[in-house]
């Protein structure tokens, strides 16, 4: 054979054993599961107005980048009250981070109807399927379209201090005559039994008016007919509710109306007064190492012994993707991620009271008033009230967030009367919903 010969077939044995390596190569990337399409590092930035979740939210960040390490992700977090006006001074400048936190119901879709949110389908985030039909329907459009993944749900109750309730013989009161029987007990001790005050509006529209409405209406099938426009805010069984409030400030701080969120969570872990009037997510608020007392919460009390213990509810926060966004596709691929069985047990954890809308086994919560929050909502949710406000009832001027603002933080004051108050927020509603003209 010449020398020529033995090139040209030196030449290609080469060329099929490039081929050959090529296409293991190729096989091997298309075989890779959860590998990152772009070899260049990319930076997702996530909005929220969860501030003090920030180094837990790192921690979640640091395992998604075990598995995806070109894919950076920057929590920018605010404060709740700032949130609202700073993400639409964001979005209306295009200038909003990648993945930010969507309010439940009316106000998050809103933001989806101005064109700010991407559609989202279990095509595009195949974990969606471990989310059950009830949180995707919070942020659902009425054509049926996704626009953000049901990250997390609360609800609202009273945490207490276990420590003093045993050293003063206190018990949970099962309906509202045993709780303000409690009241008067924690009172005569100088203690000041409710953390609560009206500075922060959000906390009398989505604590005060949203969590212990429920148990005086008969919970969801009366909202439900509220909607319809069956059921209205003048209605007996609400103005009840409205009249009970007006018992709550006897054993609220003295200067109450100047007592914000924060306030009441350094008193209440101070020790100075012996519930705390809130939601879930306090306990991811509260620094445990910080306690000197055991914690324990109770639900919304009964009006009669042997009612149903409805427990007020809200959607918590979504998670969805701007529409602007320059990394959409690394934006699904962190929230495909986030909402697999093994993240969501890993938040369950790290932010305890913000439960995670995936379904998690109660054994997998370590934390025994976690548990007890999240089961007195029922095995399958069925003691969950929705709070009035967030379905429809803010996707209309005047909101009812607003005017439950307005008119509980005046009946608090002493300056209306409940059924004053009831009117004027059924004035409100009556001005734009169509069920109610």
């Amino acid at each position: 054979m010449s020398k020529r010969s033995k090139s040209l077939i030196g030449l290609l044995v080469s060329l099929m054993a490039i081929l050959v390596i090529a296409a293991c190569s190729n096989d091997e990337n298309a075989n890779g599961e959860g590998e990152d399409t772009n070899d260049e590092d990319v930076t997702l930035d996530i909005f929220s107005w969860r501030s003090g979740d920030t180094e837990e939210f790192n921690e979640i960040i640091s395992a998604f980048k075990e598995e995806h390490p070109t894919i950076n992700v920057n929590f920018d977090p605010t404060t709740a009250p700032e949130y609202d006006s700073a993400l639409n001074t964001q979005l209306s400048t295009e200038t909003g981070a990648d993945i930010f936190f969507v309010r439940p119901f009316a106000l998050g879709k809103n933001i989806f109807d101005a064109g700010h949110l991407e559609t989202i389908s279990e095509g595009d985030i195949a974990s969606m399927e471990n989310v059950a039909d009830i949180q995707k329907d919070i942020y659902t459009s009425e054509d049926g379209e996704v626009y953000a993944v049901p990250f997390n749900y609360v609800s609202y109750g009273f945490l207490y201090n276990k420590t003093m309730f045993e050293e003063n013989g206190w018990e949970e009161p099962e309906t509202w005559d045993d709780f303000f029987t409690l009241m008067e007990q924690i009172k005569a001790t100088d203690v000041t039994p409710l953390a609560l005050g009206t500075a922060d509006g959000w906390v009398v529209d989505e604590i005060v008016a949203s969590g212990f409405y429920p148990s005086f209406v008969d919970g969801e099938e009366w909202r439900q007919g509220m909607i319809d426009g069956d059921n209205k805010l003048t209605d007996p069984e609400y103005v009840s509710f409205l009249d009970g409030l007006t018992n709550w400030p006897d054993y609220m701080p003295n200067n109450f109306e100047g007592i914000g969120y924060v306030d009441s969570l350094q008193q209440f872990m101070a020790e100075n007064a012996a519930i705390w009037v809130t939601g879930s997510w306090a306990l991811t608020d509260i620094d445990a190492d910080e306690l000197n007392f055991d914690l324990d919460m109770f639900a919304s009390p009964v009006v009669n012994k042997g009612d149903k213990r409805w427990v007020g509810f809200n959607g918590g926060a979504g998670l969805g993707i701007n529409s602007n966004s320059e990394h959409k596709e690394e934006a699904k691929i962190f929230l495909d991620w986030l909402m697999s069985n093994d993240a969501q047990s890993m938040i369950a954890n790290l932010l305890p009271g913000q439960f995670p809308a995936a379904d998690v086994s109660i054994d997998q919560i370590e934390s025994e008033v976690n548990r007890k929050w999240l089961e007195v909502g029922g095995e399958d949710g069925e003691n969950y009230a929705t709070g009035l406000a967030f379905e429809v009832f803010n996707g209309g001027d005047p909101t009812l967030g607003t005017l439950q603002i307005e008119n509980i933080t005046a009946l608090l004051a002493g300056e209306l009367s409940p059924e004053e108050a009831a009117e004027n927020m059924q004035n409100g509603l009556e001005s734009w919903y169509e069920p109610f003209k």
